[in-house]
C-alpha cells in the first residue's frame, strides 16, 4: 500500500517511547496571550492513535491562541491517524512517540519520532519538529525569526493539512556542514563526510526547533533512508543566534526554558 505524505523523516531511536503528557503552571487566561514567565506550559493528555501511537498533547487553556495552537495539533494527529489506519489495515505496524524539547516560556515545542512497516523490503522511519509561539498561536515562521540564514520553505501546493515544511539555505547548510565535519568520532565523520559536502547539502531540507533542553535552536537534516545514519543534530547557542540576527524575544525565552529545564525528554 501507499503511506501518504507524513510529517518529516528521519529519526528512529526516539519511536517507541510513550511518554505522558506533563508539565505545571497556570493556564492562560481567556483572551490574552501566555505571559512570558519560567512556569513551564500545562498540558492535556489526548488518547493515543491505537496502543503504539501516542498522540499530540494539548494545551491547558481558553485563550485564543491556545485554541489556535490545538486545532493545528488537531491536525497534525489526524494526518498522521490516516496514515496508521492505512498502514495497520493492511497488517503493518506504526509506533509513534511525542517529546517536548521546551514547554515555555514564550514557545512550546513538539518533537514527533515515527518508525512504521506497512509492507515493502525496509521499514520507515519519521521524526518532525513542531514550535509554537505562544504570543500569536501560530507555528514559528522561522525565516522571520532567524532572518539571517534567508531561508525558504517547502511549497506547500499540493501537501496536506497538517504537514510539517522543512527549510533549507545555503547559509544554514554552510554553519551545519563544518559543525558535522568537527564531530568527536573519527570513524562516523570518515564514513558521512561527503554527505555533508557544500554541494550536497546546498538543496537540502531540514526540520527546525526551539530546544531548551540543548539551550539554543537545534536543526537536523531530512535525508533520504540511505543516509539517516549521518542525520545528526546540531544547535545553535545563543551566540550563533545572535550573529544570524534571531529575534532577541526567541533567544531570551530559550535562555530561560533553559535555566529553568523546561522540556520532557526521553526518561
Amino acid at each position: 500500500m501507499t503511506v501518504r505524505t507524513t510529517t518529516a523523516l528521519g529519526l528512529a531511536a526516539f519511536a517507541g517511547l510513550l511518554l505522558a503528557a506533563c508539565g505545571s503552571g497556570d493556564a492562560a487566561r481567556a483572551g490574552a496571550p501566555p505571559s512570558l514567565t519560567t512556569d513551564p506550559v500545562t498540558f492535556v493528555a489526548k488518547p493515543g492513535l491505537s496502543p503504539t501511537a501516542e498522540a499530540l498533547p494539548r494545551l491547558a487553556g481558553d485563550s485564543v491562541q491556545i485554541g489556535s495552537i490545538n486545532a493545528d495539533l488537531d491536525t497534525v494527529d489526524a494526518l498522521d491517524a490516516g496514515n496508521l489506519t492505512d498502514c495497520e489495515g493492511g497488517d503493518g505496524e506504526w509506533n509513534r512517540a511525542v517529546l517536548k524539547p521546551m514547554t515555555g516560556p514564550g514557545y512550546v515545542t513538539f518533537r514527533i519520532a515515527q518508525d512504521w512497516y506497512c509492507g515493502g523490503a525496509y521499514p520507515a522511519t519519521s521524526q518532525t519538529a513542531l514550535t509554537y509561539d505562544l504570543a500569536t498561536g501560530q507555528r514559528v515562521d522561522w525565516a522571520r525569526a532567524i532572518p539571517g540564514l534567508n531561508l525558504t520553505t517547502d511549497a506547500l501546493e499540493g501537501l496536506p493539512d497538517g504537514y510539517v515544511v522543512n527549510v533549507q539555505s545555503a547559509t544554514l547548510a554552510g554553519w551545519y556542514g563544518p559543525k558535522m565535519l568537527a564531530g568527536s568520532d573519527p570513524e562516523w565523520v570518515e564514513q558521512c563526510a561527503s554527505t555533508f559536502a557544500p554541494d550536497m547539502l546546498a538543496d537540502q531540507g531540514f526540520k527546525i526547533w526551539a530546544d531548551a533542553e540543548n539551550g539554543g535552536v537545534s536543526v537536523a537534516p531530512d535525508f533520504p533512508h540511505v543516509s539517516q545514519a549521518c542525520a545528526e543534530t546540531a544547535t545553535m547557542t545563543a551566540d550563533d543566534l545572535k550573529a544570524f540576527r534571531a529575534d532577541p524575544k526567541l533567544i531570551e525565552a530559550i535562555d530561560a526554558a533553559h535555566a529553568a529545564q523546561n522540556w520532557v525528554s526521553a526518561e
